[in-house]
């Protein structure tokens, strides 16, 4: 009998053990996915942002003379450097799939240490391609800021 016991608390706690690592688990999967959507929440709202600063340059651009080629050239790189950060945001939550519960915690923990890092230079990113467009039409005349508002 007591040894019967004695297999059975240590089954016990075996069990408590396994399933304290499997909350473990769950838990720093749910930590790393927070940390990603933290930053994804942060910058979502500059989308908008970045079409309204699109638009700027685009019109600052068609009103600069031809003579003014490395300006236009300037304005266009804005233009496109905001629109590729516009579409590789896209791009990541089309792709961002939370991990598969099938999926061991190993594969899981590497795939959102993956998607951190992703969407941390994405993050970086954006804000660059946001300082360089507003950079841009800081340089901007006073004589042209007016026809913005």
């Amino acid at each position: 009998m007591k040894s019967t016991l004695r297999n059975l608390a240590a089954l016990l706690f075996l069990a408590t053990l396994a399933f304290g690592c499997k909350n473990d688990d769950k838990e720093a999967e749910t930590k790393i996915n927070q940390e990603i959507m933290s930053v994804h929440d942060d910058i979502m709202p500059k989308m908008g942002n970045m079409n309204h600063l699109k638009m700027q340059l685009a019109s600052y651009k068609d009103i600069v003379s031809d003579d003014n080629a490395a300006l236009k050239d300037s304005l266009i790189n804005g233009i496109l450097m905001l629109s590729k950060m516009e579409d590789n945001m896209m791009d990541w939550m089309g792709n961002y799939k939370y991990p598969n519960p099938d999926a061991t915690h190993e594969q899981n923990m590497t795939y959102l240490t993956g998607q951190r890092d992703s969407v941390k230079q994405l993050s970086n990113d954006i804000y660059m391609a946001l300082a360089v467009a507003n950079g841009l039409l800081q340089n901007k005349p006073d004589s042209l800021k007016k026809k913005d508002n």
